[in-house]
């Protein structure tokens, strides 16, 4: 839903289109490094069994619930869809206050509680992660706006559009399963499996 929300602000007409397109790339490139953030620190803290796999608090999981789909990585902490979706909730913030405030009810209410109810993470998890997305995001619109960290790659977008705009489509389709496609290559090559 906020991918197609983001791409709908960068075809909307508006009188400051260019910031808006500036803010979407940088919040792309946010979105990726904050997840690179907490892939790292999902390794260097200490194994955090999720709510639904702690034996010591007698959670009931929902029916609805498959432990084998999401018991995969080592760790809770930090939630990484509380670190992809509040990175987002930074970049559409940047562009309007409104927008930002939609954003992040949405993911409050379709994103983070769900995953509360259903014992995937406990609260601090997602404080974490919303932590980490928010502040690498935030970080990389400012250099983005302030110090025009990205104007050599939205000047190549300019003079190559088809390039640009399919690997931001992929990007943009990657914020959608979590970068679960990224993650399965760089197991892959790292790891051979």
């Amino acid at each position: 839903m906020l991918a197609f929300f983001m791409w709908w602000l960068w075809f909307r007409p508006q009188p400051d289109v260019a910031r808006t397109r500036n803010v979407i790339v940088a919040l792309l490139v946010g979105c990726l490094l904050s997840m690179a953030v907490t892939k790292v620190l999902i390794r260097v803290f200490p194994g955090r069994p999720r709510p639904m796999d702690n034996t010591e608090m007698h959670l009931v999981t929902p029916y609805t619930v498959d432990r084998k789909t999401t018991s995969n990585d080592a760790s809770s902490f930090p939630s990484d869809h509380a670190t992809m979706f509040f990175a987002l909730v930074a970049g559409f913030w940047a562009i309007s206050r409104r927008y930002g405030l939609l954003a992040l009810l949405y993911v409050l209410v379709v994103v983070c509680l769900p995953r509360l109810f259903m014992s995937l993470h406990y609260p601090s998890d997602m404080l974490a992660g919303g932590i980490v997305g928010i502040g690498v995001t935030s970080l990389v619109v400012w250099l983005t706006l302030h110090k025009h960290l990205l104007d050599p790659l939205l000047r190549w977008g300019q003079r190559y559009p088809g390039p640009f705009y399919a690997g931001i489509f992929l990007l943009t389709y990657q914020l959608g399963e979590t970068f679960d496609g990224i993650k399965s290559i760089l197991s892959y090559v790292l790891h051979g499996n």
